[in-house]
């Protein structure tokens, strides 16, 4: 039964994924502008809006799948929901998790500013003059993408340091709290990994 249970959840989400496919289809191509279509930003953008829906759309299925373990008119554990079974469950929803999570972190954060200074970098008139070549092009967009990488870690870092930072300086520490805003910091971050925490 428990197999049964969980396997349907699982063909569930692979239904509204292919759902989401053309849901994600129809969205790229209504808000692109016709003339600037290219096949790389379009396909970009496909894969990353179904990936960021796809991610959504898991948190239902941890939801449905944990609720599975237990029987809704008595509220105890099922006979089959042993430590194991329910170990075996979260383990399937962490690789979900981990996998759709690393997913969208490559594709924000590499893939689509690089796609986007690529198709940036485009000069169709030194491109027939033959002055832009790819490799200027792919050199323009990875310098453009390492600047974007560099500001986004500076805002974590800080966004990481101050809180911590102004409960030590509230509480009269010196500056050997270093190590505090390292360890201490775990209380703040805590809430932005819930669902890996399952």
């Amino acid at each position: 039964m428990a197999l049964i249970e969980t396997s349907l959840i699982w063909v569930t989400y692979a239904v509204c994924l292919a759902i989401l496919v053309f849901i994600a289809g129809i969205f790229v191509f209504v808000y692109q502008k016709p003339g600037e279509r290219t096949v790389s930003v379009t396909a970009v953008c496909f894969v990353t809006v179904l990936a960021l829906l796809a991610t959504v759309l898991l948190m239902p299925v941890d939801i449905a799948l944990v609720s599975s373990t237990t029987n809704r008119k008595l509220g105890a554990k099922r006979d089959w929901a042993t430590p194991d079974a329910v170990d075996n469950i979260t383990y399937q929803l962490k690789i979900v998790y981990y996998t759709l999570y690393s997913l969208d972190a490559v594709l924000c954060l590499l893939v689509v500013p690089f796609t986007y200074f690529w198709y940036e970098e485009r000069d169709e008139v030194a491109a027939e003059e033959g002055q832009q070549t790819v490799g200027s092009r792919l050199w323009g967009a990875f310098k453009y993408t390492i600047a974007f990488l560099i500001l986004v870690l500076v805002l974590f870092l800080v966004g990481f340091f101050i809180p911590v930072a102004r409960r030590a300086r509230d509480e009269h520490k010196d500056l050997g709290y270093f190590k505090d805003l390292l360890t201490g910091n775990r209380e703040y971050t805590d809430y932005l990994y819930f669902p890996l925490l399952c």
